[in-house]
């Protein structure tokens, strides 16, 4: 049996403890599909959903490179200054490196989370394998390892506006990338 989400978020917490832990990097490797997304959609406000420290914005200055200059919201329940979610929809809505590091008894929560915080886009960066790092109780840090198709499936149950998916793993060949629209057809699908 699984622990509960608030003790995950006191493990996280407890690793963030250490500057070089979680700092925001992992944004890095999805903002090319970001990029597009944003051209596409033209949004005003943006939710980076587990953001870690935030240096992706604070010290690499992403949102002034790729994202027009929009400072999203940060939003991270294991970073103090980050813990707390805009108090209305945001246009755009994003999270990468996050969702493998929430129990699987909690996704649907953050999912109707996620969609009821988003007008016009969700953007999900998934990674299928296992993490280097552990977690303090020696649990993987990637406490939901699934495949890209029970993603899909799990996110279809909650999405409701265009939603893009991007699945990386071991090799190139376990990296996916898929875009759903609202009525949940598949768009594309490519390697």
């Amino acid at each position: 049996m699984g622990q509960s989400s608030l003790s995950y978020i006191d493990l996280y917490k407890e690793m963030h403890l250490n500057e070089s832990v979680f700092p925001g990097d992992s944004l890095k490797e999805h903002v090319v599909f970001l990029k597009d997304l944003i051209k596409q959609y033209t949004p005003k406000t943006l939710l980076d959903y587990g953001c870690g420290k935030g240096n992706q914005y604070f010290i690499d200055k992403a949102h002034e490179q790729y994202f027009n200059g929009i400072m999203p919201y940060l939003y991270d329940p294991a970073v103090e200054s980050h813990n707390t979610l805009p108090n209305e929809p945001v246009d755009g809505l994003f999270s990468t490196d996050v969702l493998e590091h929430i129990p699987e008894n909690e996704l649907d929560l953050v999912f109707e989370q996620m969609y009821k915080l988003s007008n016009k886009f969700v953007y999900h960066g998934i990674c299928t394998i296992p993490a280097v790092a552990k977690l303090p109780n020696g649990e993987n840090a990637h406490v939901t390892i699934k495949s890209i198709d029970w993603w899909v499936d799990k996110i279809l149950k909650h999405s409701d506006k265009t939603t893009w998916i991007y699945c990386y793993g071991l090799s190139n060949q376990d990296r996916k990338s898929t875009r759903l629209n609202s009525s949940h057809e598949w768009i594309s699908r490519m390697p």
